[in-house]
């Protein structure tokens, strides 16, 4: 890694007067260089980069794909990449965020067992997944719940964490291990890709109600699924990036679904997801949820952009 070179590249993101070619150069040194990866963000975290995270604005932005595309690089840049790299996306690539919208991005199908929960029925298994592709979490079940939606899972009780002794009952959360074996070589021929996460969630009680947050996330890691069964949650070193977006409610009309979409940018070394689906408090940590029971998911799905290498395009 050339010192001198990264230096410039970080103060100019720092200073948010960082140029689309300079943000292109500095995406494809953290995506090859792991050293220069920490030094990123070990710097960003001494300038106080991810203290901007905290806001509510910039934790929108992040999860909005046109905007994090397409916004002038002045002014907003240095808020906005702080958020994305509380949520573990700049540590692998800031190409996504400072370049145009790319004709030759690709999207595929990511499999996601059951996401329409169609083809389960009753109580989902309980506790955290001992199967990938499988469903497993707090007490939750899936029901048929009304003609758009034929059949949804409904958040019943809000647990603490299993391994967590005495961890407060803050949500009811539901997860899935996604292999990805299947997108193996889209991830090793890509220059750039991320993973988009959508959940569409339903608050079925009036308005008005005592606030729920929902939320949707993925975590991104390196080895075997099978790695992950037993150890969770996840210490953060463990964790390789992860996206999430949430909305709060107080209620709603009956059948206003809500649709919810994550993203975290996938590095190449990337080997399963873990998809996590909630709903519970919208307090403070260690706040107790509300009452649940008339929160619903449904239509979980996956898919996996990329942007081709350019000998690849050029091939074509």
């Amino acid at each position: 890694m050339n010192d001198e070179r990264y230096q410039v590249l970080f103060d100019a993101w720092s200073e948010s007067r960082l140029t689309p070619a300079e943000a292109t150069e500095l995406s494809t040194l953290l995506r090859a260089d792991p050293e220069a990866r920490v030094r990123f963000r070990e710097a960003a975290t001494f300038h106080g980069q991810l203290h901007a995270a905290l806001d509510a604005l910039n934790l929108d932005q992040a999860s909005a794909l046109e905007k994090t595309i397409t916004f002038p690089l002045r002014g907003r840049a240095m808020s906005l990449a702080a958020s994305l790299l509380a949520f573990g996306m700049v540590v692998t690539s800031l190409g996504w965020l400072f370049a145009a919208k790319a004709n030759t991005s690709e999207i595929h199908a990511v499999e996601i067992a059951d996401g329409s929960f169609e083809l389960s029925r009753g109580a989902i298994p309980h506790g955290f997944p001992k199967n990938v592709f499988s469903w497993g979490g707090d007490r939750s079940e899936v029901l048929t719940h009304d003609g758009q939606h034929r059949q949804s899972l409904r958040f019943i009780e809000a647990e603490g964490e299993p391994n967590i002794p005495n961890s407060p009952r803050q949500s009811c959360d539901v997860f899935q291990i996604i292999d990805l074996k299947s997108v193996r070589t889209e991830l090793l021929t890509s220059s750039e890709a991320f993973v988009e996460l959508q959940a569409s969630l339903l608050d079925a009680r009036p308005t008005k109600a005592e606030p729920v947050r929902f939320i949707a996330k993925v975590y991104v890691f390196e080895g075997s699924p099978e790695s992950i069964v037993g150890n969770w949650p996840p210490s953060a070193d463990q964790v390789l990036a992860s996206g999430s977006q949430c909305h709060i409610s107080p209620g709603g009309k009956p059948g206003e679904w809500k649709t919810l979409t994550a993203r975290c940018v996938l590095p190449p070394t990337a080997g399963f997801l873990v998809v996590h689906i909630g709903a519970g408090s919208a307090g403070q940590p260690g706040q107790a949820s509300p009452k649940l029971g008339e929160q619903f998911a449904d239509d979980i799905r996956l898919s996996l952009h990329t942007r081709p290498n350019k000998a690849e395009v050029a091939a074509r």
